[in-house]
């Protein structure tokens, strides 16, 4: 029983934590300057061009090879749809 509320208590966490997130990543994108969120989304789209049309990577590949990221990237692409739009392109085929 100790082990299941220990469970959902840290499910709340991270839901708590993924909400403050997203709350900050949108203050600071608002805080942006209009060229500032241009450079911001043609350096992304420049990058999922190549790792998922050009190169046809994995989620992983496009992540670590074409972003540089780091293994701590994994879990932030899927909570931000990075891998619902990668599994979305390959489904198309």
């Amino acid at each position: 029983m100790e082990e299941q509320n220990q469970r959902l208590r840290t499910e709340k966490e991270v839901k708590k934590a993924r909400k403050v997130y997203e709350h900050d990543n949108d203050t600071w994108w608002t805080g942006l300057s209009e060229k500032e969120r241009e450079d911001a989304f043609y350096a992304v789209c420049k990058r999922l061009h190549q790792g998922e049309l050009k190169d046809r990577g994995s989620y992983r590949y496009v992540l670590y090879n074409v972003f540089g990221f780091s293994l701590n990237m994994y879990v932030r692409g899927m909570d931000c749809g990075f891998m619902a739009l990668h599994n979305a392109i390959y489904d198309d085929e």
